[in-house]
């Protein structure tokens, strides 16, 4: 076992060692990094500006070669001492692009860009590109959103798992098989008054404090969307926190509408059926009350007293 540990450590270094020198410069391409700095530093153009070729990267060996020959003549050292260093310059950059192997790699970094030098990195390196800050921030917020989104997706779903569990275990009481009327008390415990539940023909009920039977149903979750994350929920805060506050303007009301209305809802009563099932509005709306929808408050509470505190279910 040793000795295959020894191996597989070995076989890694030498996996790093041939990845990391993957990634060096060859002495060539150092060279050809350091002229081309030294020549944009101070001259300001490229190698083939350098050599005023004229027709620039499309320039053949012989143009090359003549046109090195013509500025050597007139840079030579011999006649001014000060040219120098253009001199050798001038001859280094006539042998790489003489070179097709020297001239691909200088076409090559010359085309995708030249790496950058900095003595505290050891040597020539690629900078990477930083992104806008407009880019981060709206990145993240389009990332919080949707991780906002998933999260109320998941909320949603637990939630209908337990109303699902609530009413199975309810209608697990009715011994009528859902073709009739069953009376339950949901307590907490043997001092607690309890909440009376009412298992009609299958649907639930809860009987609340004001005696109006509100339906446990999943329908009352509403499944979540994109209008009910932070990607839109966020920009109108902030709108009707700013500038919709300044257009929108609340409607200004009426002496003379108010007293229209109140003139409408005197003549009008309110009415209940005989079986008091349903109950007229003075707008005109009608209300079932023995379909009325739990609300999530309640909804919630009554999941909690089932699934937190193992719920007793008592026959009225």
């Amino acid at each position: 076992m040793a000795k295959i540990q020894a191996s597989w450590q070995a076989v890694l270094i030498a996996v790093f060692v041939l990845s990391s020198l993957a990634y060096c410069f060859t002495t060539e391409e150092i060279e050809i990094f350091q002229l081309q700095k030294e020549i944009t530093k101070r001259y300001g153009v490229d190698f083939y500006r350098f050599l005023e070729l004229p027709r620039l990267k499309d320039s053949t060996p012989k143009e090359i070669a003549k046109n090195f020959r013509k500025l050597s003549k007139k840079y030579h050292p011999d006649k001014n001492k000060k040219y120098k260093k253009r001199f050798e310059r001038l001859n280094l950059v006539s042998k790489i692009l003489s070179d097709s192997s020297q001239r691909k790699t200088y076409d090559y970094y010359f085309k995708n860009g030249f790496p950058d030098y900095d003595f505290s990195k050891g040597g020539f390196f690629f900078k990477r590109t930083q992104p806008k800050v407009w880019f981060i921030l709206a990145f993240l917020y389009i990332a919080c959103g949707l991780i906002h989104l998933v999260l109320l997706k998941l909320q949603n779903n637990s939630n209908k798992t337990r109303i699902k569990r609530f009413l199975r275990d309810v209608r697990q009481q009715d011994d009528t098989n859902g073709l009739g009327e069953k009376h339950l008390v949901l307590k907490r415990s043997e001092e607690d008054i309890g909440k009376e539940i009412i298992v009609r023909f299958g649907d639930v009920f809860v009987v609340q404090s004001d005696g109006i039977e509100a339906q446990v149903s999943l329908n009352d979750i509403k499944d979540p969307g994109l209008q009910d994350c932070m990607l839109v929920l966020l920009p109108l805060w902030l709108w009707k926190k700013t500038l919709g506050r300044l257009i929108i303007k609340s409607p200004v009301i009426l002496d003379s509408d108010i007293s229209s209305k109140t003139s409408k809802l005197s003549k009008k009563n309110t009415k209940i059926n005989n079986g008091g099932d349903v109950m007229e509005l003075p707008n005109g709306t009608v209300i079932h009350s023995r379909k009325k929808k739990l609300s999530k408050r309640d909804l919630y509470y009554f999941i909690m007293l089932c699934y937190l505190e193992y719920a007793l279910f008592a026959v009225v």
